[in-house]
């Protein structure tokens, strides 16, 4: 299909180009503010300290080593059944299960330091600060069980989150949009292609390889 026969198509499809996506949207901005639950996001930081250096100076590269493993071992430690679990029971939290909150939990390291970030996700703003904050504090409880050695501390305490971190109904309208935009042209180009009705001498030179030795014009009789 040339360029002209393209826009040409574009023109006598315009309406419906323009409808499909904008009926869309509206769909995904409704199903996304009303249908889907907000969820809120708290976060707490810890910090792992070096319990064999007196001092900054004595900090040896063995240590160094050792402390960056201990950052990656405690990041899959927070999310242990251990620790979850502890944290619902001394919540009284029973409407989710430990596994389930283990997939809410997020924990990172800063820029490759020895600071963890714990961030947890729920349906409700208060309940999601309570967790990121119970589940820091069970966990720099426990690992001294565990690890036999008391080197983490609280830095921050989660906060109250304002607003939610998802849905996120303007992103989700904008991507809608430009994917039923996309394809509602799409979708009438691959049937402008597929469709071999000759309506114009262009379809005959086109499809008939004939020269067309002369049309009979429209009119309109009253």
């Amino acid at each position: 299909m040339e360029l002209k026969q393209f826009l040409i198509m574009i023109r006598k499809k315009l309406v419906f180009i323009i409808l499909v996506p904008i009926v869309v949207s509206i769909i995904t901005a409704l199903i996304s503010s009303l249908f889907i639950p907000p969820l809120y996001e708290s976060s707490s930081t810890l910090y792992i300290i070096s319990q064999n250096a007196v001092s900054e100076e004595d900090v040896t590269y063995n240590e160094l080593l050792k402390n960056q493993q201990l950052v990656k071992d405690y990041r899959e430690l927070i999310k242990s059944k251990l620790i979850v679990k502890a944290a619902l029971e001394e919540l009284g939290i029973t409407d989710i299960s430990p596994e389930q909150l283990s997939e809410r939990i997020t924990v990172a390291s800063k820029s490759d330091t020895r600071v963890l970030e714990v961030k947890v996700r729920d349906t409700y703003p208060e309940r999601s600060m309570e967790l990121s904050n119970k589940i820091c504090e069970v966990f720099v409880r426990e690992s001294v069980n565990i690890t036999k050695i008391s080197n983490v501390s609280i830095v921050d305490a989660a906060v109250v989150p304002r607003t939610p971190v998802e849905p996120k109904p303007m992103l989700y309208t904008l991507i809608a949009l430009l994917i039923s935009l996309c394809a509602s042209i799409g979708v009438f180009y691959l049937f402008e292609i597929l469709n071999e009705t000759i309506k114009t001498s262009e379809d005959v030179r086109a499809y008939l390889e004939l020269n067309v030795l002369g049309t009979i014009p429209t009119f309109n009789i009253k």
